[in-house]
């Protein structure tokens, strides 16, 4: 006895529409775009073409130990590049200049890993002077570390914003 309306499997014929397919692959190579289009939007910074990070203050204050730490940026704001000439006043908490300290300045960026190598700042005139490079736009950290003669090193964090050139 033979069931009717039933078709064997090999019988079975696979009815996709042409649009059908087009519509999928669409997606599929459109979905692998936008993949591709967010991870260069981070890994290149490209955000902060859009929506630049706060302008930094040419002026910034930081206190930790008997130190009180005073960041001055010689542009008023940082760029990408080797631009960005940095001076520090070191003073205790009297208001005395450290004048025999060795200075070390380190750059995170806060939002992704950027390797920056670590800047000694050359003291000059009872301040500290250092060339900045930071390769790509964004929230920016600085470490200072000051290490007086006779003391424990002591660090201090300034945030800046560096912006696109």
């Amino acid at each position: 006895m033979q069931l009717q309306g039933i078709r064997p499997a090999a019988e079975t014929i696979s009815r996709r529409s042409p649009l059908g397919d087009r519509i999928i692959q669409g997606l599929i190579v459109g979905s692998g775009v936008a993949v591709l289009l967010m991870l260069a939007w981070v890994h290149l910074g490209l955000g902060a073409l859009l929506f630049p990070p706060a302008a930094t203050s040419p002026e910034m204050v930081a206190t930790a130990g008997p130190y009180v730490v005073t960041l001055h940026a010689s542009s008023g704001q940082f760029v990408t590049g080797d631009g960005n000439a940095v001076s520090f006043d070191i003073r205790d908490r009297a208001g005395h200049p450290i004048v025999d300290a060795m200075v070390r300045v380190h750059a995170d960026m806060t939002t992704m890993a950027m390797p920056v190598p670590d800047m000694a700042a050359t003291a000059r005139d009872g301040r500290y002077n250092v060339h900045l490079v930071f390769s790509m736009a964004g929230p920016w950290q600085l470490v200072v570390t000051v290490t007086a003669p006779g003391q424990v090193a002591v660090r201090v964090t300034f945030a800046v914003g560096v912006r696109w050139r």
